[in-house]
Order: C-alpha cells, then sequence, then structure tokens
C-alpha cells in the first residue's frame, strides 16, 4: 500500500529551505502530498533531580514559535509551488521521534543539513537519529550555498 506523500522537517532556520523546497519540488514532479512537521518540544531548564521544577512552564511560547516556524515553511512552500497539495503538522516531542513517526510509511522523509556550512562534516543530532532506523527512505538535503542555484540531494538511507 502506497501513502503517496512526502514528508519533510521544519525548523524554522534557513537551513532546512533548501530542503523544504527539494521536497516541494518532487512533490510535485510526483503528484504526492507533501506534508511539512516542526517538532517541537518544551525548554525545561535543567535542574538538579532534588532540586524543585517550575510550577509553571510557558508553553503557549513555545507553540508560538513552533507556529511562527511552520507558517514560514508553508508559505516558502506556496509561494514558490502555487497549488501543491501541502499540510503542515506542529506535533510535541522530541524531533528525531516525531519525524520518524510522521514519516512511517511515507514515499520519503526530506531532511535539511547545515553540516556542509559547518565544514566539520557532522550532520547533527535528528539527522543521524533518522538515518540509523529511517522509517522510509530519507534524503538529507544540504542547504543552498552562495553560488548554487539548486541544491544538491543524497540519498543516504532506505528503510527495511
Amino acid at each position: 500500500m502506497r501513502f503517496h506523500r512526502i514528508v519533510a522537517g521544519a525548523d524554522g532556520t534557513r537551513d532546512c529551505e533548501a530542503a523544504l523546497l527539494w521536497a516541494a519540488e518532487q512533490a510535485v514532479g510526483r503528484g504526492e502530498r507533501l506534508l511539512v512537521v516542526h517538532a517541537w518540544e518544551p525548554r525545561v531548564p535543567y535542574r538538579a533531580p532534588y532540586a524543585r521544577q517550575p510550577a509553571h512552564f510557558d508553553l503557549a511560547y513555545e507553540q508560538v514559535h513552533g507556529d511562527a516556524a511552520l507558517d514560514g515553511a508553508l508559505t516558502l512552500v506556496g509561494d514558490r509551488f502555487p497549488g501543491i497539495r501541502v499540510e503542515g503538522r506542529l506535533v510535541p516531542g522530541r524531533p528525531e521521534f516525531v519525524l520518524a513517526e510522521q514519516a512511517r510509511g511515507a514515499d520519503l522523509l526530506v531532511l535539511g543539513s547545515a553540516a556542509p556550512l559547518a565544514g566539520d562534516g557532522r550532520l547533527g543530532a535528528v539527522v543521524l537519529s533518522c538515518l540509523r532506523r529511517p522509517p522510509c527512505p530519507v534524503v538529507v538535503v544540504p542547504p543552498m550555498g552562495l553560488d548554487a542555484s539548486q541544491p544538491v540531494a543524497v540519498e543516504l538511507a532506505e528503510a527495511r
């Protein structure tokens, strides 16, 4: 059974823009639906295990920033690919777990990586986690460089 959808992670940074645009281009070309996912988790201050935790976390603040990141991603995709079938999801949880769950059974999971710009080749915890146990074929797209007109995507892992 095919679900005919491509899942792309959106973290609200410019590093993910090339991945979002590449995923949108693939979705349009294949006639598939694009699901843009932004995962967020509350930023709880680290405390000693015996210290009292604050009684109130400002979850609304975290959700507002998540909404803004997701809205920005959907606007970017919609402006470049009018008429694309796209859905956005704001999901609480650790990004590596949320993305793997949302991409289970999808045709493709597309993630962005700033590794080429960092210069040290590291991919980051979220990308590495999704590559260790891929829920579907995974593509990692580097950000567009100053001299690149199109991002280059490399398929790194396939679900077993």
